[in-house]
């Protein structure tokens, strides 16, 4: 924690043209400075810096703020991290708590690996400039490979030569210790004897930098035609270093990648480096690895948009396949752009202008279920039983996607473009995502086994205690919120209607097995075996819907946590267990309700039809999926009219771009009411 007399001196010893001059050209006019703004694509200056005020204000989009909020944006800094660098350019110490022994040996390993990797990028860079074996081997290659010296330097290349000019002996005679060498992976100990020896010799390097510029690995490329020699060397993992959580190019890409909204994803560094140098700057790289969940997580902090390119041969394309279900899980929108087949992002940028390479992106990029239907159909045309294996991928693909409103967007285009049913199409993603999610409680529960059950049988969870908190504030405004006598919180008056209907049918039924008609999209051969809570809680899981209403919400939580203590038998005596537990708690107000929704009747004046309707547990298979689709159409409902309200206030303030975003939000929520609409019609 910095205190508010450190941060003090820091704001005094500020002078704000100096730090946003580190990353604009600024010009002095009058008494203020101005300069392109680094925030949106500014053709004339539209930054003003006033020194005197210590602010700035860009008057085209709107961004301002003092130096801090500048690094803060600029560089994706957290406030510390900003006071952090402005207190290192201006000399400011910063006095923080008192740390123990450990801390500090930990923080000065850290920085010390850091150093070393620091000094062996410089040493590498100045055996490629500044020597005739790196200059006629190392320099030449990237010449060859049509890098300019510009980018050589903005990249930080260098080459890595045999002896005499070895790391090891240069690093360990300017004091460099020998355990920090080996640690960051840039020397190797000979068994026996201890000696050290170079990682990289005989190679071009690529350093591989943090989010924040600082050098944490290499990555080594042979020039060698030896097919016995590996054509590349990488950094092995290190404190400083995880492959899994890096990705080349983060730190020269991610103000382009914030400031276009889309992340350019390609393969390799030099894919990386020749697109750069061609203009388009919000590219990275995986650097050879399969993508992971950690580098999409990092890219997500910048933007949620990703495009994919990668070589047009058939292992270029495979690799694409391959990342596009972990993006879409992460929640991020993802394109693909599929080269001609005899170019890779390295060459193609090299052949094409800016506008060309841009113009490609733009006219060829696809949503990723054209992507993979166009290819993978290609080899299915004739094979009615490969093209619906190829359908079941894409819809896996769409299952993947984590927004209830996007999926559902998805659904329309891939029933749209391979000729089949919604429902069919929604009843597959269904079972994908139970699936999905029951093997993640399967986890869980594994996890929890040995807390949740130990000796002998568990007992019945105790009735929760209904938590003050969770109540209004005397005084306060709850709108639509209102308190029944029991205690508990009507929230929404309006979700209280169908959020009731399926508690009754929760309470009453919960442990009965559901019998489908076949010419529904819920049928059997969908779900296999099924009761009415499993569907239920996959049903509104599948969406992501928690009651809003506390005391059926209680009822709900309550019910699958007693659930999962009942022993497997038939489905009668589970649900007279599950009766008697909710009618016989110290919760006084859910054994009420409990009562009051089993016993519940719809009076019939004749008698004949009375005795003409089959039992309700027979009609189960419609009446609860029907009403799921109504609690859904009135979650739908209830936000088409708060967007609506949104799009009236935008329209006033005259915020555009805020207003095209609302709009075209309540185009999917129309699009998503009316398909539950349908589909409530149909039933």
């Amino acid at each position: 924690m910095i205190d508010r007399a450190t941060v003090d001196k820091i704001m005094d010893a500020v002078r704000i043209e100096e730090v946003i001059g580190d990353f604009v050209s600024l010009r002095k006019r009058g008494a203020n400075y101005l300069g392109l703004c680094p925030f949106h694509q500014d053709k004339n200056p539209s930054m003003s810096v006033s020194s005197t005020k210590g602010i700035f204000k860009c008057f085209a989009c709107g961004k301002a703020g003092n130096a801090v909020t500048f690094l803060m944006e600029h560089e994706h800094l957290t406030y510390v991290e900003a006071l952090r660098y402005l207190a290192k350019k201006y000399h400011i110490e910063i006095v923080e708590k008192e740390e123990t022994a450990e801390e500090i040996a930990h923080r000065m390993r850290y920085e010390s690996l850091l150093v070393v990797t620091d000094y062996a990028q410089k040493f590498y860079s100045d055996i490629l400039w500044n020597t005739e074996i790196g200059k006629a081997i190392g320099l030449s290659y990237f010449h060859e490979r049509k890098f300019s010296d510009e980018t050589i330097r903005q990249f930080g290349l260098g080459y890595a030569a045999s002896r005499p000019l070895t790391l090891c002996a240069k690093a360990l005679k300017d004091g460099y210790k020998k355990e920090y060498l080996v640690d960051a992976g840039l020397c190797l100990e000979r068994e026996g004897t201890g000696e050290l020896y170079d990682r990289f010799f005989d190679r071009v390097i690529f350093p591989i930098h943090s989010i924040s510029g600082r050098v944490i690995a290499f990555g080594g490329r042979t020039l060698k035609t030896d097919k016995s020699v590996a054509k590349y060397v990488n950094s092995p993992q290190s404190e400083i270093y995880d492959k899994s959580r890096s990705l080349y190019g983060i730190f020269q890409a991610k103000n382009s990648i914030a400031r276009e909204d889309k992340c350019i994803l390609v393969e390799g560094y030099a894919d990386v480096i020749s697109m750069h140098q061609a203009g388009v700057t919000n590219v990275v790289a995986s650097s050879g690895t399969s993508l992971t969940v950690e580098q999409i997580r990092l890219i997500k902090r910048f933007t949620d948009k990703v495009t994919i390119i990668y070589d047009g041969d058939a292992a270029g394309i495979k690799a694409a396949l391959r990342g596009i279900d972990l993006v879409l899980e992460e929640g991020l929108s993802v394109k693909v752009v599929q080269l001609p087949p005899e170019d890779d992002p390295d060459t193609f940028a090299k052949s094409h202008s800016l506008i060309e390479i841009r113009e490609y992106i733009e006219e060829n990029e696809k949503d990723f279920i054209s992507f993979k239907s166009d290819l993978l159909l290609e080899e299915s045309e004739r094979d009615p039983v490969r093209r619906a294996q190829v359908i079941r991928d894409i819809v896996q693909s769409v299952a993947m996607v984590p927004d209830p409103i996007l999926r559902n967007i998805y659904v329309e285009l891939v029933a749209e473009k391979f000729d089949q049913k919604t429902d069919s199409v929604l009843a597959t993603i269904a079972s994908v995502r139970r699936q999905k999610k029951a093997l993640e409680r399967s986890r869980r529960r594994f996890e929890d086994q040995t807390q949740s059950w130990q000796g002998g049988a568990q007992q019945p969870p105790e009735p929760e205690e209904l938590n003050p908190a969770d109540l209004p504030e005397e005084g306060e405004d709850a709108g639509a919120v209102s308190v029944q006598p029991s205690g508990y919180v009507v929230r929404d008056k309006y979700l209280a209607v169908p959020e009731r209907e399926l508690t009754y049918y929760l309470v009453k039924f919960g442990e009965y097995p559901m019998h489908f008609e076949e010419d529904m999209y819920y049928g059997s051969e969908s779900h296999g075996e099924i009761t009415v809570s499993q569907y239920i809680r996959d049903a509104l899981a599948d969406d992501e819907i928690v009651f809003v209403n506390d005391l059926y919400r209680t009822i709900f939580d309550r019910y699958y946590s007693f659930a999962a203590t009942l022993p497997q038998e038939d489905y009668e005596p589970r649900q007279q267990r599950m009766i008697r537990y909710f009618t016989t708690g110290e919760d006084q107000a859910v054994n009420k309700a409990v009562f009051d929704l089993i016993l519940e009747e719809h009076p019939l004046t004749v008698k004949s039809y009375e005795e003409s309707i089959p039992p309700e547990e027979q009609a189960l298979g419609r009446t609860v999926p029907k009403s799921v689709l109504l609690y859904k159409l009135r979650i739908t409902e209830e936000q088409c009219a708060a967007t609506a309200k949104e799009i009236t206030q935008a329209q006033k303030g005259g915020q555009q771009d805020t207003l095209r975003e609302l709009v075209g939000r309540l185009q999917l929520l129309n699009t998503v009411k009316n398909r539950l609409s349908k589909e409530l019609n149909r039933l």
